[in-house]
């Protein structure tokens, strides 16, 4: 097995990276020595922002220690388990002793899990002495050396076990330049909400890096309070963002940001009678992940959007467009509203396909006037579609083929397909024919 190379020399690698290029552009990159101060609202997704750091810095060989007050290490285990190189990762585990008071429910992870976890795990049995913490951070230090990455999950977790802002600001006026001195990047992480304004300005004099994640009018926004040595005034402007399966989107360099997703897929479900545990079992999620999506208070992946969209018959495009469009209230579509369809499985000139409806978006059928000229042959199908289809005749003859049986059909005659495809059609007769096509469920066009 070849083995990685050494971090770059800080004389070479002066970025560093967040993992995340856009908000590597607002910083321009993270310098050694920053520390880094994230002042967080409940439900921002900091830890996204922490995970996406985490496996930037491993995956290019960094040691990386997470300093935890917040969270169990066997949550942990489970939330790190894929990311690469995690024997490049030390858990300091102020938790388990701290805030979980020691219950078997926790450690339990000693006696069980440990041993298959890759990454090197140090339990500081007793968080709530200060100088034992300390003891316990100075060998991590020492063992690691230079250029490693630290992530202190919570000062707000450091404060409820040390008994107030004095012992946890005294901790980090001793760490800041400490962990500066060993050319480290380290991200601190604090709930606004939990801390007093003077508390909060006395880290941000300390510290090199202040970035704010916060809500406003259902928006997440994340705002750069300060940048020593950087000059950028665009980048202390408030940024929209959104989280999709552990991706950071920023919607303003090209992401696009759902409107009201929980809600629509709310009133689509209801629409179809299905329950959540209904709706949750056909397209293999579990019912809780469908009531936090109906809250808006999770993003799916994009193959569960696209699930989601294939059981409640309605296009993906629905689920992303900003707000409901006029068209979908529109029940009258007038033959000089028709919307002109262009399909990949037709030449141009083969037929004349026209949307009868006024969209497709939250309906169960899509019909279509499909007009082919005198002497026209389509091989194939007209739509790649998976679920029923009705034809009518309006006027003119057509012969269909289907399974190598030809039909002759004229004007009144209807045609319903489940699960054949038909491989021909032909306008057998003289003039236009003019044919009405369903769909069930429609495949999206309009």
């Amino acid at each position: 097995m070849a083995r990685r190379s050494n971090p770059q020399p800080a004389s070479v690698a002066e970025k560093i990276s967040s993992g995340i290029p856009y908000l590597d552009h607002l910083l321009g990159y993270f310098k050694t020595g920053d520390n880094v101060i994230w002042e967080v609202d409940a439900g921002s997704y900091i830890e996204v922002f922490l995970q996406h750091f985490i496996v930037h810095s491993l995956k290019n060989g960094y040691p990386v220690v997470y300093v935890s007050f917040n969270a169990s290490p066997s949550t942990l285990a489970q939330s790190f388990h894929s990311f690469p190189h995690l024997q490049n990762l030390t858990l300091l585990d102020c938790f388990t002793s701290g805030k979980g008071k020691n219950d078997p429910v926790f450690t339990r992870f000693y006696a069980r899990e440990k041993r298959g976890f890759p990454g090197k795990v140090v339990r500081v049995k007793k968080p709530q002495d200060l100088s034992q913490f300390r003891v316990a951070l100075d060998g991590i230090e020492v063992e690691k050396g230079a250029r490693t990455r630290y992530v202190f999950d919570s000062l707000t977790g450091m404060q409820e076990v040390w008994g107030g802002e004095k012992a946890t600001h005294k901790f980090f006026t001793y760490s800041c330049p400490r962990l500066y001195d060993l050319q480290t990047v380290a991200y601190w992480v604090l709930e606004k909400d939990a801390h007093t304004p003077s508390f909060k300005a006395n880290l941000r004099h300390i510290t090199q890096v202040v970035i704010e994640l916060f809500r406003e009018n259902g928006d997440l926004l994340l705002k750069m309070n300060k940048l020593k040595g950087r000059f950028s005034r665009s980048a202390f402007l408030p940024k929209r963002y959104e989280v999709w399966d552990q991706r950071i989107v920023f919607p303003a360099i090209g992401g696009r940001r759902p409107l009201n997703l929980g809600e629509k897929i709310h009133g689509l479900r209801e629409k179809m009678g299905l329950t959540q545990k209904e709706l949750a079992a056909q397209i293999g999620l579990t019912p809780s992940f469908i009531s936090q999506l109906e809250k808006n208070l999770i993003s799916p992946s994009l193959d569960s959007l696209l699930k989601l969209s294939e059981r409640l018959n309605t296009p993906p495009v629905h689920f992303l467009m900003e707000g409901e469009e006029k068209s979908l209230s529109r029940m009258v579509v007038k033959p000089g509203e028709r919307k002109e369809v262009f399909l990949r499985e037709l030449k141009r000139g083969e037929a004349r396909i026209q949307l009868l409806v006024g969209d497709t978006a939250n309906r169960r059928m899509e019909a279509y006037l499909i007009t082919l000229p005198q002497g026209t042959e389509v091989r194939g199908h007209f739509f790649q579609h998976k679920g029923d289809e009705f034809a009518f005749l309006w006027e003119g003859e057509m012969e269909v083929e289907v399974q190598g049986e030809k039909h002759l059909l004229k004007p009144g005659d209807s045609l319903y397909l489940e699960t054949t495809v038909p491989s021909r059609w032909v306008n057998a007769g003289k003039g236009n024919a003019v044919l009405l096509w369903v769909l069930s469920p429609p495949r999206g066009t309009g």
